[in-house]
């Protein structure tokens, strides 16, 4: 327990003292503090965030193991409102979420959905048809944080209005007990369609109190898979390398310094160039895929000054797609072109605890730096050496300021205002008279003189507000202002000067008790309705305006004897002001998780089953055509010992889409896979 949360802790129980029992709370003579016997709480597999006005799911480490992914985005394909493009896939796949996001068939991102590694923000460039870039081990993180809408998405990017994907890799103390000074854990998967295979090994080491270290060495390898019916989905095999090495050092009780390196790889051998529609073009290519993220954090947190909780981070993403074809004659560049993109930013930040009369404030504020150099080198042919004319390279130099003040008043209304100003600086570099090309189509381009700069300001922020009307029931809703800014690919656009602007409003009700309908149960629920409005659009071929709405339904509920996870997302959007739909809204699904836990919650059994509807309110080809709707099973079982002989031991077992289904989610531009039988078996040393 930090500092900070050891005194509400204590305020809080304090408060509460009067009304426990005596078996239950005993009061320190010598500290004054009161101290409580164990109380111990049944969850169901995810919690709901019913004490934010934030559309938040937070999946935590039990879940992410028990589901077994085989990729980042497999980690969050059952969090409401959320799609997945290929998801089965780290290349030639994307996120959507409310319908933004990821591009299916053409770009991996439209810079309204934040993706956020131990808070460095991974990149936001086009690559013509290559996915998004998540090429990410799932195995590396401890929990992932999926914000739908603006939320609480301004510390990181001012156009989110999509949502921001937090991930936060692992610690060593996530597996040395107190005392331990080392620990050695080996994991090794299986997965039999498409005969995928996992090695993760992970060394924890703390040889004192002020040291730990965590090392970490991934391989994950995996044929092509079969759908439903046995057909072969083309170009959905891949190797997958990763590494990640993280060290705390605690100078002193208030001071210390954090260093992380993750290091993740795709490497591809004769492989369509198109990773999202194979059948696209008939070329193939050699494709590496590599993302390194890396940071070196201070923090100072002194436990006697409440006004300080300070850090500064220095931040360095590497992303860098080299695609090259020795048999294309088409000419084109985007067949033989080195992406590499490097982004170095600082980040200081602080948060302050205080109270102005009857309002406490949790105080965030922060400032941020980043400078992002993009290069898409042609390796051959006769523009080689400039940048592909698709994909234009510079500098993209931001300064960002940003609070965020959460105000408690009283004990039932939170007001939380946030604000965010970003000053941006795009610089052409290296961008000749090369042709843009698409396939055989090719367009001359006239050449950008190097040092062309465009400037661009944005004040973005949001308000919320949440009240707890009894101590179980409570509304809440956001009001949200976002633009999402130019970025380098814009050069040789009129974009470059424009950028997106978006509204979001978000009203809903939340619900969570203790004993509601039997003995020690709990239920939480979570309805949350929104609406987004778009418009001076720059990133959709002739949509100037996008209007979205939909509600999103998060419900959880612990029986002694049983658990039920339930959600359910639903959105429609048109363009323009018009009634034609917007392409690249989800269909609507619903999806229920049904578990019990045996041998003292040692074993854990569940169903899950997903439905989505039919989407035919588009006009699209490929991902965006119209999809049939479809329901998927899938049977989970997890054996942890926490005594004897096994203890240390996970055994986890399931067998996804049981019933062997062939369907398309929308926005795939492939069929799902067919039935799969997973195992695991990790074991800590």
């Amino acid at each position: 327990m930090t500092r900070r949360t050891h005194l509400l802790a204590s305020v809080a129980l304090m408060g509460t003292a009067p009304f426990l029992g005596t078996q239950a709370v005993a009061q320190s003579a010598e500290t004054g503090l009161i101290v409580l016997d164990e109380i111990t709480v049944d969850t169901s597999q995810r919690g709901v965030q019913t004490d934010t006005a934030a559309s938040e799911t937070v999946i935590e480490q039990d879940e992410l193991d028990t589901r077994q992914a085989t990729t980042m985005a497999e980690l969050i394909d059952s969090v409401p409102n959320v799609s997945l493009i290929n998801g089965g896939l780290p290349q030639g796949s994307g996120v959507s979420i409310r319908g933004l996001g990821a591009s299916a068939g053409l770009y991996g991102s439209d810079g309204k959905v934040a993706v956020v590694i131990d808070g460095v923000a991974s990149g936001a460039e086009e690559i013509y048809r290559n996915g998004s870039m998540f090429a990410l081990e799932p195995e590396l993180f401890r929990e992932v944080t999926v914000t739908r809408g603006p939320g609480e998405g301004f510390r990181y990017s001012s156009g989110a209005m999509g949502g921001t994907i937090e991930a936060q890799t692992k610690d060593a103390t996530d597996f040395l007990d107190a005392g331990d000074a080392f620990a050695f854990r080996q994991k090794l998967a299986y997965e039999s369609n498409g005969d995928g295979a996992l090695s993760s090994s992970i060394l924890a080491w703390a040889p004192n109190a002020q040291f730990d270290m965590l090392a970490f060495l991934g391989y994950r390898t995996q044929d092509e898979r079969k759908d439903g019916e046995g057909v072969t989905q083309d170009a959905t095999g891949f190797d997958a390398p990763s590494a990640l090495l993280k060290a705390n050092y605690r100078l002193n009780d208030a001071s210390t310094l954090t260093f992380s390196y993750a290091y993740n790889e795709i490497p591809e051998e004769d492989v369509p160039y198109d990773a999202y529609d194979p059948a696209w073009d008939d070329t193939f290519v050699d494709r590496d895929t590599q993302d390194t993220t890396a940071y070196l954090a201070y923090r100072f947190d002194p436990q006697d000054n409440p006004l300080i909780n300070l850090e500064a981070r220095l931040t360095y993403k590497h992303e860098a797609m080299e695609i090259s074809s020795i048999y294309d004659t088409s000419g084109s560049g985007i067949f033989n072109a080195d992406h590499d993109t490097t982004t170095w930013g600082l980040r200081i930040e602080n948060e302050a605890l205080f109270s102005t009369g009857i309002i406490a404030h949790t105080l965030t504020t922060g400032v941020e730096y980043k400078e992002r150099e993009r290069k898409s080198t042609l390796l051959s042919g006769a523009y080689a050496g400039q940048n592909d004319a698709s994909a234009p390279g510079g500098t993209d130099e931001s300064i960002a300021l940003y609070l965020a003040d959460k105000m408690e008043i009283g004990e039932r209304l939170t007001l939380t205002p946030q604000l965010r100003y970003e000053h941006q600086t795009l610089t052409s570099q290296n961008n000749g008279d090369a042709e843009t090309c698409f396939g055989t189509f090719c367009m001359p381009n006239t050449p950008i003189p190097d040092g062309t700069s465009y400037d661009k300001d944005a004040v973005t922020g949001a308000f919320s507000a949440r009240y707890a009307v009894t101590d179980a029931f409570s509304v809440f809703g956001t009001l949200a202002y976002n633009e999402n800014l130019p970025i380098l690919d814009d050069l040789r656009s009129d974009n470059i000067t424009v950028s997106e602007k978006g509204v979001t409003y978000e009203l809903g009700l939340a619900y969570d008790a203790m004993d509601v309908f039997a003995s020690d149960d709990a239920f939480k629920a979570k309805l949350t309705g929104f609406n987004t409005r778009i418009w001076d659009g720059t990133t959709y071929s002739g949509v100037e305006r996008v209007d979205l709405e939909g509600l999103e339904l998060e419900l959880s509920y612990v029986h002694p004897a049983y658990y039920i996870d339930l959600n359910a997302g639903h959105t429609r959007g048109d363009i323009n002001g018009s009634s034609t739909p917007f392409d690249f809204v989800p269909a609507d699904t619903l999806q229920l998780t049904l578990g019990k836990r045996f041998l003292d919650d040692q074993l854990d059994l569940s169903l899950e089953a997903k439905h989505a509807w039919a989407q035919n309110r588009t006009n699209g080809s490929a991902g965006t055509a119209p999809s049939d709707d479809w329901t998927s099973l899938a049977l989970r079982a997890a054996y942890v010992p926490d005594s004897g002989l096994l203890e240390g031991l996970e055994l986890r077992g399931s067998i996804e889409n049981l019933t062997d289904e062939t369907y398309r989610p929308y926005l795939a531009t492939r069929n799902a896979a067919g039935r799969n039988i997973k195992f695991s078996i990790a074991k800590v040393f």
